[in-house]
Formats: structure tokens, C-alpha cells, sequence
């Protein structure tokens, strides 16, 4: 994750539209892509996103981390117009972030992006609803946030709902 922080977003966003266009790929057309991603902490969002990463998806993950004003609006995240700026250039992108597991949040991000990049075409994926195997994951990293992580883990998981039909990933089990 440190890694995203470190890397300059513009760069990125422009070789990866060069690249787009360079090679006539789908996300040029008139149709923006974006897969938006939901799931407990220690589900297995990042790693998953490493692979959508590998796959030539621009990838936000904890989307919004340090936001201004600490603020969970999803217009407020640092990393909101970096997104715009890409889904607008026609750039594949995903989404991660543990507030989508509030029903509020994701009809937030959704809204948002319709009224900013008109004829997007959002994905939403959805992790299991699993805590157990989060809670193992989460303990098993050892960080020093272990207890909050746990402590958020309940509080999400409470009001945690996976839409009917919904795309479900299982959680991230260590080998």
C-alpha cells in the first residue's frame, strides 16, 4: 500500500491512456469501466487488487484513507480527482474501499461517479461476507493497529449487505 501512496498518479493515469490508445483497447471506446470493490478489512480487497493491477486496471485501494477533513464523502478522498481525471480519459480503473460496505456509501460513489463521468459503466464486486476468515487475516498480519482493525471489522460487519444476485468473491484464505 505504501507503494500507492509513493507513485505519482498523473504519470500514471497519462502512460496508461497512452497505452490505451496506443493499442486501440476496449476502455477507449464510449464505454468508461470501473469495478468498485466491497468487502470486511482483511477480505482480501488489496490482494485482489494487486491482480486487477497485473490485469492493466488502475488501482485505488482504501480509497478513502486520509481524506480532507476526515471526511467519509466520497467526493472528499485525496485520490477523487485522480479517478475523474483517468474514467474521464477512458482508463480502466478499481475501487477499494471497507466504507463500501455501508449501503450509503456505495449509492454515494455510484451517484457521484454517474454525475461525473456521464455513460460510465460501474461493476460492483462484492467479498463474502465471512468475518471469521477476516478475523484470521487480520490477526495474522500483526500490525499495530490489530485492535482497531478488529474493532472496524465488527462495526462494518454489522451493517454489512451483499445485494441479491451480487457478484461474491470468497475472503482471502492464507495457503
Amino acid at each position: 500500500m505504501e507503494l500507492f501512496r509513493q507513485l505519482d498518479l498523473t504519470k500514471i493515469i497519462k502512460r496508461a491512456i497512452a497505452e490505451d490508445v496506443g493499442q486501440g483497447d476496449l476502455t477507449t471506446a464510449a464505454t468508461v469501466n470501473v469495478i468498485l470493490i466491497a468487502g470486511l478489512p482483511g477480505c482480501g480487497k488489496t490482494t485482489y487488487l494487486f491482480e486487477l493491477c497485473r490485469d492493466g486496471w488502475l488501482v485505488f485501494d482504501n480509497f478513502k484513507a486520509h481524506a480532507f477533513d476526515n471526511c467519509s464523502a466520497f467526493r472528499k478522498s485525496r485520490k477523487f480527482s485522480a479517478l475523474i481525471l483517468a474514467l474521464s480519459n477512458g482508463v480502466k480503473c478499481v475501487v477499494g474501499d471497507i466504507d463500501f460496505c455501508r449501503t450509503e456509501s456505495r449509492e454515494e460513489a455510484d451517484s457521484v461517479l454517474r454525475a461525473e463521468v456521464p455513460g460510465i459503466e460501474i461493476s460492483w464486486r462484492y467479498f463474502a461476507h465471512d468475518k471469521k476468515a477476516c478475523k484470521a487475516n487480520i490477526t495474522r498480519r500483526n500490525r499495530p493497529s490489530l485492535n482497531l482493525e478488529l474493532k472496524t471489522l465488527d462495526d462494518l460487519s454489522a451493517c454489512y449487505r451483499i445485494p441479491w444476485g451480487a457478484d461474491v468473491r470468497p475472503c482471502y484464505r492464507a495457503p
